[in-house]
């Protein structure tokens, strides 16, 4: 072990006797009003090299130096290569892209940035969301977010809270790491709803990674992550005033605002504000009960950050929500009796605190170190009929990382240390289930990059958990291009959680299912820690057609799980029981993506995903329940161009998504009349949106949801009786609510 020890640090110390210089710079264009914008994906190389990188979203690029390199050169489809001679690396080279002249009648917006984007050079296989893609739908939270995107489900958990939930390689979200500026975020008891606690206008970008995350993120990313970018504090180029006003035929109502200043050269705040409600429920399919709840949200943000040209860098935020909903029967319905009362209301609170702090050396830009930690409170409050549940969840994160490189940057690292703790405090009817967790943890991932054309990462976690013991988490990317146009990626690795039984699984609540945990242990619920492993190959085709570029990519992941947590509601429709099994469910994914620009301003998407998902059932291993075998989407996206500033543009978006049948669990112990089908129909979903853009920044936006208006007929079992034994409303497997006509208008200063 002490051998061990020295030949980390004598590792980490050796970085010290090395200098590699690196060239920092930003690549930006002048748009029609004359405004610099920068631009995404550049390509970044040393003439006569194959050394280089890409300019990131805000068009910002680090690059490696010797004596010997003398000319850069920036390119990108649409513009004309710029070369510049480069005397002193010191200091930040700005480069102002022109578009090609030639192209200017023929492809229109080719090489613009595009609204979702592969990032080519990562190693790890992630696409890029920008607010460009969040615009072509209402997107009013993170949970609306993903009606475009063909790898994450979207879908509601029962026919009474009018929660939402995702679905990644064909598994829940919560086996999804989903992080905020890769700080943890939605996780433990706020799994379930904590989607709905980042609006759509904070956020910047959304960075979804497929397959196993990266080591220094933590150990609880199995089937990917989904890591949240909100809108900066400070930035070069973007909105200092944003408003949105939202309003739908459901009769919810929303308000955004977001303020941005700078308090001095290297102070600057932004301030984020959101306020929804819905004050009126509406019984559409005549089952007594309200098809949406009614709610009321107040949501702030405020976001501090330091920047100097020192090194220095911080960050620091807090964010408090106040959510409460109202549902369950209506008392305006005109059968109403008292013996069919079903109340549903809770109520979440939540205050997070955050922040970050970092170096980066002047001499050696590849070298730096970083503090992030998190604190965050979370307390939940629900009534289902005659059930309660409270919940109360204390969070601490710390987390430090050190990067450099071994004298070269083809062979990079980060290391640093965590720590995590979890408080629970949760009561359901008069059982009260409390544990604490406390896991700190080491981590190492080493990059190899061999050439432009292959790298690798290697990285590994140990931790140590109070309960569960030692957790040693190894992980491995790579990344091959054998020609520039084929991009091959494969990943591997291992991944821990423990479950939240209560708050994964809140829409058996809405239910008269009586809760059994079947277990022999004493920690928490008594369950077995979940661990799993995952397995991924991506292979991307970058092409040009007809002068227009495009993009196939095919995935095939598995995720085969060691341990883990089975909800079983087949064994009785009258119960759900919880117990933990071993080499017990796994999830296999395919999916193959085509993007392509037809023509001047079309973007299309098409794609198709097989998923073959079983869990040992009862001994049997069956198909996950409300999970489709098949589902496909189509996207487009038509923009006409602005002949002059003052022209207004017009934005049209169609998304189509079909969605194959699904497994239901069973109800054949029920009564006849109060059973529900064996397995869903398919059935497709419309969604289409137009938006005009107005040359002194309003945007106006009018869309439909659904709009074949198809839905799930009857979504409650025996409705009439909801403190009977049949009573179920989480039997959901399509839309529950019709046609959805929606308006806003957006303004950018």
């Amino acid at each position: 072990m002490n051998y061990k020890l020295s030949l980390f640090l004598l590792l980490v110390f050796s970085t010290l006797i090395y200098s590699q210089q690196m060239l920092n710079g930003r690549v930006v264009e002048k748009n029609e009003a004359g405004k610099i914008v920068p631009l995404t994906g550049v390509n970044i190389l040393w003439k006569g090299t194959q050394v280089g990188t890409n300019t990131d979203l805000d068009g910002k690029f680090s690059v490696p130096y010797k004596n010997e390199y003398q000319e850069l050169t920036a390119s990108m489809v649409g513009y004309k290569t710029i070369s510049l001679h480069i005397e002193n690396v010191s200091e930040t080279v700005e480069i102002v892209m022109q578009v090609e002249a030639a192209q200017l009648g023929e492809v229109g917006v080719v090489g613009k940035q595009t609204a979702t984007f592969s990032d080519y050079l990562s190693i790890e296989n992630k696409g890029v969301m920008t607010d460009k893609e969040l615009f072509k739908a209402a997107c009013c939270n993170l949970s609306e977010s993903f009606e475009t995107n063909p790898s994450i489900d979207v879908s509601f958990t029962d026919a009474i809270t009018g929660a939402k939930q995702i679905e990644m390689l064909g598994l829940s979200g919560v086996y999804t790491q989903t992080t905020m500026e890769n700080l943890p975020y939605i996780r433990g008891l706020m799994s379930n709803v904590g989607l709905t606690f980042i609006p759509g206008t904070w956020i910047q970008a959304i960075n979804v990674s497929k397959g196993i995350g990266s080591v220094a993120n933590g150990f609880e990313s199995m089937t990917g992550q989904i890591d949240v970018d909100l809108k900066k504090p400070y930035t070069v180029e973007g909105e200092k005033l944003f408003v949105n006003m939202y309003a739908d035929y459901d009769r919810r109502f929303e308000g955004n605002l977001n303020y941005r200043t700078s308090l001095s050269e290297k102070l600057s705040v932004i301030n984020l504000f959101h306020a929804s409600s819905r004050k009126y429920g509406f019984d559409n399919n005549n089952d007594m009960f309200s098809d949406v709840p009614n709610f009321e949200t107040y949501n702030v943000m405020q976001r501090w950050q330091l920047h100097t040209e020192s090194g220095w860098e911080g960050q620091f935020g807090f964010q408090y929500l106040s959510d409460s909903k109202e549902g369950g029967t209506l008392q305006e319905s005109h059968i109403h009796v008292e013996s069919a009362d079903y109340k549903y209301s809770t109520n979440n609170n939540q205050l997070n605190i955050y922040g970050k702090f970092g170096y980066v050396f002047p001499e050696a830009a590849y070298q730096s170190f970083g503090i992030q930690w998190s604190l965050n409170s979370y307390r939940n409050t629900s009534l289902f009929g005659t059930r309660n549940y409270n919940g109360n969840e204390k969070t601490g994160y710390f987390n430090f990382i050190y990067q450099s490189n071994f004298g070269s940057p083809n062979h990079k690292f980060r290391t640093g240390f965590s720590f995590l703790f979890d408080q629970f405090d949760e009561t359901f009817i008069s059982n009260q289930y409390k544990r604490v967790e406390r896991i700190p943890g080491l981590f190492f991932e080493y990059t190899y990059t061999v050439d432009d054309d292959l790298s690798f990462i290697l990285g590994s976690r140990a931790d140590q958990h109070n309960y569960y013991g030692f957790m040693f988490t190894p992980r491995f990317h790579m990344r091959w291009a054998p020609q520039q146009d084929w991009v091959f990626r494969a990943a591997a690795g291992r991944g821990y959680r423990t479950s939240n039984i209560f708050s994964e699984n809140s829409s058996v609540f809405a239910s008269s299912r009586k809760l059994n945990i079947l277990s022999n242990e004493s920690f928490g619920y008594g369950l077995a820690q979940e661990i799993a492993w995952n397995f991924g190959l991506n292979l991307t085709h970058y092409f040009s057609y007809n002068y227009r570029q495009g993009t196939v990519s095919v995935d095939l992941y598995r995720t085969q799980f060691e341990q883990s947590t089975i909800a079983d509601l087949d064994f009785n429709p009258q119960t759900v029981n919880f117990y933990s099994v071993q080499n017990g469910s796994y999830s296999n994914s395919f999916q193959i993506e085509v993007n392509y620009h037809f023509m001047a301003g079309l973007d299309t998407r098409a794609a198709y995903r097989f998923m073959d998902v079983k869990q040992e059932i009862g001994g049997k291993m069956l198909d996950r329940p409300f999970t489709s075998r098949h589902r496909a989407l189509l996207n487009f996206a038509y923009s006409t161009e602005r002949e002059a500033k003052d022209e207004p543009q017009m934005n049209y978006d169609l998304t189509v998504q079909w969605f194959g049948s699904k497994r239901l669990p069973s109800t054949s112990a029920n009564p006849a009349n109060i059973q529900a089908r064996e397995k869903s129909p398919s059935f497709a979903v419309v969604n289409l949106q137009v938006t005009r853009s107005f040359f002194l920044g309003f945007d106006l936006y009018l869309g439909v949801e659904n709009l074949l208006g198809f839905k799930q007929n009857n979504p409650i079992l025996d409705p009439q009786n909801p403190h009977g034994n049949f009573f179920d409303a989480s039997m959901i497997w399509g839309p529950i609510n019709g046609r959805m006509v929606y308006t806003g208008l957006r303004y950018k200063m």
